[in-house]
């Protein structure tokens, strides 16, 4: 990693993204508040997200700038404590594509600090092409509702399974699991990019907790067309990868289930 300031803010850039003064200047001057030529993008009250292009390496790329909005006084002190939420994204990024996953690729993250203390945090990456979210990729993107879609539908469930069944295997959780969070890109296999990432952490043993968190946030997806029939096919994927969870089978499935009512009546959509 490098590091460059301009006024306040210092950004610490992750390779091949520190050769670029035309990507440094354009960052600086969004955090700035110069938004020209750059979108925003809609996010949670407690995020600013843009996106943007810049030239990089002789090419034109877009990307996007999120910065991190403290949500109450318990999050800004909890700055003196622990990374800021921008290098801790940057860091669950980190450990997916260390484990073989796909993300955004990070591009920097950017500290403002006064007296040594964190009050604003960015966080860039480069913007992933050929892609959809999740939910739109099942409810619109995956064509038709013949034979042939009732086989895609299927294998396209299944090899997510997988993926998250991996992602557990290696003990990592996976901080937000929400569909607008997983990106999909077509293909045999179809690939997943998991983004926002800064509750993303590995552990030497999954806790329960976690696994029953990631597993919840994927069985809360309100998909039309896919069956709960679905959801027990996308399981056994994900059963495939973590075998040793089999004779417990029907005790996850159980645990899940209630989990997710839970969840939904809490969010009124039960």
């Amino acid at each position: 990693m490098s590091s460059s300031g301009r006024s306040s803010l210092q950004l610490n850039f992750v390779l091949p993204f520190n050769d670029s003064p035309v990507l440094r200047d354009r960052i600086t001057a969004i955090f700035s508040g110069d938004l020209q030529g750059a979108e925003k993008v809609a996010s949670s009250r407690y995020a600013k997200v843009v996106r943007f292009k810049a030239e990089t390496g002789g090419e034109v790329k877009y990307f996007f700038y999120k910065e991190f909005l403290f949500r109450n006084l318990r999050d800004r002190l909890s700055v003196l404590v622990r990374s800021s939420r921008a290098k801790r994204a940057l860091m669950g990024s980190l450990i997916l594509i260390d484990h073989g996953f796909d993300t955004a690729s990070p591009v920097c993250v950017g500290e403002e600090r006064r007296l040594g203390i964190v009050v604003r945090s960015i966080f860039v990456t480069e913007a992933v092409p050929d892609v959809t979210e999740l939910a739109a990729y099942l409810d619109r993107d995956l064509p038709g509702r013949d034979a042939a879609w009732i086989v895609r539908k299927r294998n396209f469930l299944k090899e997510y399974g997988r993926v998250i069944g991996r992602l557990h295997r290696e003990g990592i959780f996976q901080g937000d699991l929400r569909e607008r969070n997983v990106l999909v890109r077509e293909g045999d296999p179809p690939k997943f990019f998991l983004i926002d990432n800064e509750r993303t952490r590995r552990y030497r043993n999954l806790p329960d907790r976690k696994r029953l968190k990631n597993l919840v946030q994927a069985n809360m997806y309100a998909f039309k067309g896919v069956t709960r029939t679905d959801r027990v096919r996308f399981f056994c994927a994900y059963l495939e990868e973590n075998p040793g969870l089999i004779p417990q089978k029907k005790v996850w499935m159980t645990k899940i289930l209630r989990k997710t009512r839970f969840r939904l009546r809490k969010k009124g959509r039960l």
